[in-house]
């Protein structure tokens, strides 16, 4: 799919995102940059990725310096709980990928996930699953699932009583129990934590 589009546009961005559904820590989107020569190098190495949530932690960091180690051009974009509060987790989306389009500029857009109006870019590709269908969907899924955990670990030790560390941020059971004993951080989305 990827060639098809690169021999039409010339040049593409694929962008995924990290953290929609975390009760705290930020949004991540992430965009992977192709052109011919940089679909070149994925064809040549037979490099493929894949949806980062059907990796291990450890396959995800390989992919990751494959990325890196290759040159292949990225940009992320992290919105914060707070901004995620005021303006809610779509807009925040939103906001991320136009970011991401304005950083590269590419000649199209391919993005994992139904049509969202507010993206109304001339050529501009939604594809449901991508991730697991583009290997480029895959690659800007790995980037920022990888980005977003890094910061989570880090953050941890400013919140040790969270375990950050392990859960992501995300709504696990351990999670709610340690909200439950603490209250409410202030990496915490609080328009997303509910209880009952």
């Amino acid at each position: 799919m990827e060639k098809k589009l690169i021999r039409k546009h010339k040049s593409l961005v694929a962008i995924d995102e990290a953290g929609r559904g975390a009760l705290a820590g930020p949004l991540t989107v992430a965009g992977l940059y192709l052109d011919k020569d940089s679909l070149k190098i994925l064809t040549k190495n037979k490099i493929l990725f894949f949806d980062s949530k059907i990796l291990k932690p450890e396959e995800r960091e390989i992919l990751r310096k494959i990325i890196k180690k290759n040159g292949l051009k990225y940009k992320i974009v992290s919105i914060s709980n707070k901004k995620i509060d005021k303006i809610g987790i779509n807009q925040a989306f939103v906001y991320g990928v136009k970011k991401i389009i304005g950083y590269f500029k590419p000649e199209a857009i391919v993005l994992d996930g139904k049509a969202i109006k507010e993206l109304n870019y001339k050529n501009i590709y939604f594809f449901i699953k991508g991730d697991r269908r583009l290997a480029s969907l895959g690659g800007a899924s790995i980037l920022a699932k990888t980005h977003r955990d890094d910061y989570m670990k880090k953050i941890a030790q400013k919140f040790p009583k969270y375990l950050f560390e392990i859960h992501k941020g995300y709504g696990t059971k351990k999670h709610y129990q340690l909200i439950k004993k603490y209250g409410l951080s202030s990496l915490h989305r609080k328009s997303f934590v509910k209880f009952g």
